[in-house]
């Protein structure tokens, strides 16, 4: 894999920030719940109606499914980080708060140990993924508005400036966050079943 130390100091650096964000967003989460829990529940509500539907498919069919629609979302989040990293961000807002929300109502209905149980088989390949992801997609939005207050940005988009950070992204894309995402698909996709 190419710029090895370029890769380890964004994954530390912006991957590290991902990894705040996303736990402030998921504690905001839990004090919704806590504070306003009709609203958590309409939350949960439209988390799972949008499921609901893929909740008939057989295992091979999930896992593609999951497997699908998570590696689309982190690389969209990877990607979309160029515009000054705020779609990334708002991502890892959403998703942390929305799984704050989940985990807290649950927590009254299941306890934290099954909530454990059922969050970090997965959650261990899942969500170092969406950090490494996000991180990158945070550093591209850090050069991108290094290049706009040089006036610079035009250089960016159309130069070496912006092809070798794609290029390491799409390295870390391929060679890292896919193959955390496939096995993040097939364990949830076994608890799932179980």
């Amino acid at each position: 894999m190419r710029n090895i130390d370029t890769i380890l100091k964004v994954i530390r650096k912006y991957g590290g920030f991902s990894f705040f964000i996303f736990s402030i967003s998921f504690v905001l989460g839990i004090l919704i719940t806590v504070i306003y829990p009709s609203q958590a529940e309409d939350i949960f509500s439209e988390v799972l109606k949008g499921f609901a539907p893929f909740l008939e498919l057989g295992p091979l069919e999930m896992i593609i499914f999951i497997f699908l629609n998570n590696t689309i979302k982190v690389f969209l989040a990877m990607l979309l980080g160029v515009f000054i990293a705020l779609p990334t961000l708002f991502f890892l807002f959403i998703n942390g708060m929305t799984l704050g929300v989940i985990s807290s109502l649950f927590y009254s209905e299941i306890g934290f140990l099954t909530i454990l149980f059922m969050l970090l088989p997965h959650g261990i390949f899942e969500l170092p993924a969406l950090f490494i992801g996000s991180g990158f997609g945070i550093w591209l939005g850090t050069l991108f508005w290094q290049k706009i207050r040089k006036k610079r940005f035009r250089d960016f988009l159309y130069g070496e400036d912006f092809k070798e950070p794609l290029k390491i992204c799409m390295d870390v894309f391929f060679l890292i966050i896919v193959p955390l995402l496939g096995i993040a698909a097939i364990i949830e996709t076994a608890l799932i079943f179980l």
